[in-house]
């Protein structure tokens, strides 16, 4: 058992806690801490090639299972390659999509 939090496992607690099971994401320094805390509650990582695309995994995970889609990027460029995907969450005929998908990255300092 770890002696020492890091804020990625207080971030993967509260995932689990709200029932995620699965994340996406594409790794990169400013997350791994996260990644860490993801493996150490359960919670499996889809890693991706591109954070558009896990945008849209989570968005579909969301919209087929009805449970919490979570996408997980890395800061800077990464939080920038993730904006195309956003929207794929409107449907025509709503502004948004009711499926409860979640984008997280961290701050750069």
């Amino acid at each position: 058992m770890k002696t020492t939090l890091h804020g990625g496992d207080l971030v993967a607690k509260v995932l689990k806690a709200e029932g995620v099971t699965y994340v996406f994401g594409l790794s990169g320094g400013h997350v791994s801490t996260i990644f860490d805390g993801l493996l150490t509650e359960g919670i499996r990582l889809i890693d991706t090639r591109h954070e558009e695309a896990a945008v849209m995994m989570a968005e579909g995970w969301a919209h087929y299972t009805g449970r919490p889609g979570v996408a997980v990027v890395t800061a800077g460029p990464g939080v920038v390659n993730a904006f195309p995907g956003w929207p794929s969450l409107i449907r025509p005929g709503r502004r948004w999509s009711s499926s409860p998908a979640v984008r997280a990255s961290p701050a750069a300092t």
